[in-house]
């Protein structure tokens, strides 16, 4: 295969087999942009349980306490009761990240009149489509035209990309700065004016402030665009510094606010570097088997192996780096990469990238041998059935499992226990579940994964009793829903069926804490 320059990248003779004229690009990336938001409505309307369900609920708690603060008919017409646990519940969540995603969907739910689940849902399926823009004007400077539709394809149907950018987080949306930021980046590097650096800057700013990790898949490429062209030529650009001061600003004076005033500075800088972990040969097959997962292995190895295929010295730095980024982010963020699928989320426009430039490659050797309409056709209708596998994976996997009877479970269950008592709970994703649908705040009993992460951090617990007789003072009730957990805490289980009377109903245990059978100690 021969190496991709700029230079090549309006050699094609056709666009997608069509003849090339002023509407036909326009129309093409529109109809990808419609069918990408379109095969994300799938099982549109189901609970969103089916990814990151605690990071989901974490934000939907945080909507829901701001919401609850407007002033509408529907906040003003709902239980004093309801309202203030609502508000409280929603004020206690960590803001980590700039609660932009939050506040979007409460001032939705005003607008709208109610709250509405899947008022995020939209927003983030509509965020990570429009970022296929800037990844389309990105791959267009980066190789010829059928590359960068291929790219555009590969960003839109990678069917973990259609699962993740459905979630509530933030996460859509800095997948989108991001590449806002990079293709913005790029067109600085290739005109290198006021106006392009002020854009750069800002965008770069923007994806910084959404979410700091952000840093890793922006801050290198701009660092290896401004070496490409010669440090000595750019050390004293003031652009550059104008750049680096829009774009660090804003994500410096709000984290330093939130670690400070807001008193989080142990859920920023706490608990994600352990170093520990870099010589466990066991830590990087996990880390690879859970991007194989996210990625498929094939498209993984055409993301790295397209390095070997760019020419440009600039270009072969700039992707270098957005490759620098992701490895120097797992490395950052070693307990995550192998166990929350969603940090791979910014590797896949690298990789829509990667496949971008293989197919440029492939398509301009197809176009040399000038193939007849038939060959053609076939290599058409190839492309087709890949996008429609894409397509028939997501959807069986969309509609594998229904949640929508969760909803009322977890109501009758907070029902059941009462908003007013005091609950202990060995629950899923960290009580968010019962939080949200049943109103009801439980303390946290620790799961496995609780202290797996404490012996990283060097921090132990008491013995069982004396850890038992802390997290129950006070409590009426202690919930359990989680039956696998408490099978592996066999003490924890001995303790509760021995010395306390219980309810047992679909898939919960309810223990009564304020009746001991027996005066355990």
């Amino acid at each position: 295969m021969s190496a991709i320059s700029p230079s090549q990248t309006d050699t094609s003779k056709t666009v997608l087999f069509l003849k090339p004229n002023k509407g036909v690009v326009p129309l093409l990336v529109v109809i990808f942009l419609l069918l990408g938001l379109a095969v994300r409505f799938i099982d549109f309307t189901d609970l969103p349980l089916d990814f990151a369900t605690t990071r989901q609920l974490h934000s939907l708690i945080m909507a829901r306490g701001i919401y609850y603060q407007m002033d509408s008919p529907d906040t003003l017409s709902m239980p004093q009761d309801k309202r203030g646990y609502g508000i409280n519940t929603g004020n206690a969540e960590t803001r980590i990240e700039p609660p932009i995603m939050e506040y979007l969907a409460a001032y939705t739910y005003r607008l709208i009149g109610k709250e509405n689940i899947l008022v995020p849902r939209l927003y983030s399926m509509l965020f990570w489509v429009i970022g296929g823009i800037p990844l389309f004007l990105l791959a267009r400077k980066l190789m010829n035209i059928n590359g960068a539709f291929a790219a555009l394809a590969a960003y839109l149907f990678i069917p973990f990309g259609v699962y993740a950018s459905r979630s509530f987080q933030p996460d859509p949306l800095m997948v989108m700065c991001i590449i806002w930021a990079l293709y913005l980046q790029k067109r600085w590097a290739d005109n290198s004016t006021f106006k392009n650096a002020i854009l750069a800057g800002v965008f770069t700013g923007i994806a910084l402030f959404v979410k700091a990790p952000s840093a890793f898949f922006i801050g290198f490429s701009f660092v290896g665009l401004v070496l490409s062209k010669g440090f000595k030529n750019w050390i004293k650009n003031p652009q550059v510094y104008l750049m680096a001061a829009l774009a660090l600003l804003p994500a410096i004076l709000f984290n330093a606010l939130s670690a400070t005033v807001g008193g989080n500075a142990y859920s920023i800088f706490g608990t994600r570097f352990f170093p520990e972990y870099f010589t466990d040969p066991k830590w990087y097959s996990n880390w690879l088997q859970l991007a194989k997962s996210v990625t498929g292995y094939f498209p993984l190895v055409l993301g790295v192996l397209a390095l070997f295929l760019i020419k440009s010295k600039q270009d072969r730095v700039f992707f270098f780096c957005m490759w620098l980024g992701y490895v120097l982010y797992g490395f950052t963020f070693a307990y995550h990469i192998y166990t929350h699928n969603y940090y791979h989320l910014p590797l896949l426009p690298i990789l829509a990238l990667g496949i971008g430039y293989f197919f440029s490659v492939i398509y301009e050797r197809f176009e040399s041998a000038n193939p007849s309409w038939i060959s053609r056709s076939f290599l058409m209708l190839v492309l087709l059935a890949s996008l429609a596998i894409c397509v028939q994976v997501t959807r069986g996997t969309l509609i594998a499992n229904n949640y929508r009877n969760e909803a009322k479970y977890w109501t009758d269950l907070g029902a059941r226990i009462g908003g007013n008592s005091a609950v202990i709970a060995l629950t899923h994703d960290s009580g968010y579940r019962i939080s949200y649908w049943g109103f009801v705040n439980p303390k946290l009993w620790p799961t496995a994964g609780d202290r797996t992460i404490k012996s990283l951090v060097g921090a132990t617990d008491p013995a069982f009793q004396q850890m038992f007789k802390e997290l129950t003072a006070n409590k009426d009730y202690f919930l359990v829903t989680l039956m696998g957990e408490l099978d592996s805490q066999p003490d924890l289980k001995e303790h509760l069926f021995s010395a306390f009377p219980y309810q047992q109903g679909d898939g919960y245990y309810l223990f009564d804490l304020r009746h001991p059978l027996t005066s355990s100690n």
